[in-house]
């Protein structure tokens, strides 16, 4: 019974020793070590065709090095460096027949790189709306 007691007390002090945290002490803030909690995803009501390009012109605008491009009329990814050789990592995902979910993932988790990018596409497919 005393053993029962003492491990119940120990599973409830594992337990609570996790609450109280908030999820921004959970994440690293410079770094995500690959588990991709920095990564941006955003929707735009763009097929997957038409954001290849807007992508790659964004990523061009902030003189990214492209590394590769792997892309069809459903989707693809892009890929580029930066000086510091950080990895910029672009997604592009079809929802449906008229819109497309892209994904910007700069390592090592640099989420507002990732956003300024991310305002880069979105001016650029609003300028295409516009035409």
């Amino acid at each position: 019974m005393k053993t029962l007691t003492i491990a119940l007390f120990a599973a409830t002090g594992l337990l609570l020793s996790g609450c109280g945290k908030s999820e921004q002490d959970l994440a690293p803030k410079k770094t995500d070590f690959g588990t991709g909690l920095n990564t941006v995803e955003k929707t735009y009501e763009a097929t997957p065709v038409r954001l290849i390009e807007v992508v790659s012109g964004a990523l061009k605008g902030y003189d990214l090095t492209m590394e590769s491009d792997r892309h069809d009329d459903l989707g693809g990814e892009i890929t580029a460096r930066r000086a510091d050789g950080s990895k910029v990592t672009a997604k592009i995902t079809a929802r449906d027949e008229a819109s497309s979910e892209v994904s910007i993932r700069v390592s090592p988790g640099n989420k507002n790189l990732a956003e300024m990018i991310h305002a880069r596409i979105a001016e650029k497919v609003g300028a295409l709306d516009a035409k």
